[in-house]
């Protein structure tokens, strides 16, 4: 899926090969910013420990639990029959089907066609969550509608629901008519049409049943745990045996107003949005101090700290410039010496820049990242 900060190429990169050399010497792994869960899932194929992933968010939580719950290979096929296409069939016998259909095969020059549907979804109040707050704007009426068929139809079993529910969390990430994250769904002007088009005529199912086929593939050697909760407040919880994974955020911005959508689906509500980006109240928002310019530094040294008290090995990835959050690879150097004996590693790889179109911005920005093996002193 689409996310600010990947890992999948660092783990190409060696940060796979670190991971594999330290396993081995740990009973157990916490990612304590799972984030997309790249890292995570990658520890627990290759890693005969059980896994502990966290986040402030439930979105990532959620993708975690979708290969950490299990020890063995989902059966995807059934997954499909049983998730996919019985939400496809249910869709079509749905009330606001034909009008949604009929919406999207007429044709509309896109200004018009968003417009209507933005008049459509407005107007049913008491149709599903997602067409509701996004319906319009991020999905079209028909993905919304796909959407909220799909949240309704998950199964009840906690291991299977992981799967399908992280499925439709990703679905989501690569349809939504957005640049890059869920900050802003695109515009019908004369530039962002056809982006926005495009987005809109993505069949939701067939994303679904591609994460679903990647993800029933995908199992833990030991079945693990995930949390939603504070990262500084974990860490004072953990063990000297632990191996710890710590990727923080590097943005001023809070990552919850890129992934508000993602957030909606994988808690399946939200309240009243408002705005252009279609953001829930201020209150279902979470916020990490890690993104306030002012406290970003003392929520690093607090976190080391507590790290170091616990015994735990570490390994701590962040760009080595200057990041939008006042953090540095200098700063994080300076502060993890006070606790910390560091082993260093830079290696370049490639971020999102939040919505760059590849004309006046690059969607992708090589950069270089220190990885950095952590023990307390």
């Amino acid at each position: 899926m689409k996310y600010m900060g990947s890992k999948r190429v660092m783990l190409q990169n060696g940060l796979g090969s670190l991971l594999r050399e330290q396993l081995g010497r740990h009973s157990r792994f916490v990612d304590l910013f799972c984030g997309g869960s790249s890292v995570v899932w990658y520890a627990a194929e290759v890693g005969n420990v059980p896994i502990f992933a966290v986040d402030l968010q439930t979105y990532a939580t959620t993708l975690a639990c979708a290969v950490i719950l299990r020890d063995q290979q989902a059966d995807g096929p059934l997954l499909k029959t049983e998730f996919v296409d019985a939400s496809r069939a249910a869709v079509r016998g749905h009330r606001l089907w034909r009008v949604a259909e009929r919406l999207e095969h007429d044709k509309l020059d896109v200004r018009s066609w968003s417009r209507r549907s933005m008049t459509l979804c407005g107007g049913r109040e008491s149709s599903g969550e997602i067409w509701r707050s996004y319906g319009g704007h991020y999905f079209s009426p028909v993905q919304s509608l796909a959407f909220d068929i799909l949240l309704a139809h998950l199964p009840s079993d906690p291991a299977r629901r992981a799967i399908c529910l992280s499925s439709v969390i990703i679905a989501a990430s690569q349809c939504a008519a957005a640049p890059g994250h869920t900050a802003q769904p695109f515009k019908a002007t004369t530039r962002a049409a056809p982006f926005l088009r495009e987005a809109w005529e993505r069949d939701v199912f067939q994303y679904v049943d591609r994460a679903i086929e990647i993800l029933s593939t995908k199992s833990a050697k030991v079945q693990g745990i995930a949390r939603v909760g504070d990262a500084t407040v974990i860490a004072k919880t953990l063990h000297e045996d632990d191996l710890v994974f710590v990727d923080p955020p590097y943005s001023g911005v809070h990552y919850s107003r890129f992934y508000h959508v993602l957030e909606t689906i994988a808690r399946g509500k939200c309240g009243p949005v408002d705005g252009v980006g279609r953001y829930p109240p201020a209150i279902e928002r979470p916020v990490s101090a890690f993104s306030r310019k002012g406290q970003s530094a003392q929520a690093l040294r607090s976190l080391l700290n507590s790290l170091a008290v616990s015994g735990c090995t570490c390994i701590f990835t962040f760009p080595s410039g200057q990041c939008s959050n006042g953090l540095s690879g200098d700063i994080l150097l300076e502060i993890a010496r006070e606790s910390h004996r560091i082993r260093v590693k830079t290696v370049e790889t490639k971020f999102s820049t939040l919505g760059g179109n590849n004309r006046h911005r690059h969607a992708r920005r090589v950069s270089e990242e220190l990885m950095l093996l952590l023990k307390p002193k």
